[in-house]
């Protein structure tokens, strides 16, 4: 199973589409964050067919989602990410910069990017991993290293087709990204036409 090493604004896609990271109401309703229970954690089945990992970095810009308001559901609130319920049931693997050489390309990058993604872009390149990057400037610069680079929508497609989710779904999950976390690919991101096309646009 490959090893990819998220940024934040990946993550928070994941985890507001509902289905992908951990099973979720197909009745349109937004994806938990809290536990439900005492000791309770979503069921292992992502479905991505990847080994997603955080740094520490990464998870310190993964703060909330958005969803609807309870006592107005017309309306939506930020509503804080628990990551460790993901992983909890080993849907996401923590990580963190390890050695001198991590940490010395990590500072190098920094200088070029967000912390997250020169986290992301340090591990990945030390440790032979993908990068999952929607940031157009640190896309460029892991592919002129040579990393492996992927982005939002090929990580959802990934699950549909592993899935083999209904049309139904796919789009459920599409919504709730655009929705839930503002974000809608540029017509020049990857897998755009198919985004688009199972958005019926």
């Amino acid at each position: 199973m490959r090893d990819v090493a998220l940024d934040a604004c990946c993550l928070i896609n994941l985890c507001a589409a509902g289905r992908v990271l951990g099973k979720e109401s197909s009745s349109g309703d937004p994806p938990r964050h809290g536990r439900t229970g005492a000791g309770a954690s979503p069921k292992a089945i992502s479905g991505i067919g990847l080994s997603l990992h955080v740094p520490s970095k990464v998870a310190e810009e993964t703060l909330y989602i958005l969803q609807p308001d309870p006592e107005d559901p017309g309306r939506l609130v930020k509503c804080p990410i628990d990551l460790e319920y993901h992983a909890a049931a080993g849907l996401l693997h923590k990580c963190d910069l390890e050695n001198r050489e991590e940490i010395e390309l990590f500072v190098q990058m920094a200088a070029q990017l967000g912390d997250g993604e020169a986290a992301c872009f340090a591990i990945a390149a030390k440790r032979g991993w993908a990068m999952a990057t929607d940031d157009r400037r640190a896309r460029r610069f892991a592919t002129e290293s040579g990393l492996a680079v992927i982005t939002t929508p090929e990580l959802v497609k990934l699950w549909a087709e592993n899935t083999q989710a209904s049309d139904e779904e796919i789009a459920e999950v599409l919504q709730n990204i655009q929705r839930f976390a503002y974000f809608t690919p540029r017509a020049s991101a990857p897998e755009y036409a198919w985004w688009a096309e199972r958005l019926g646009r």
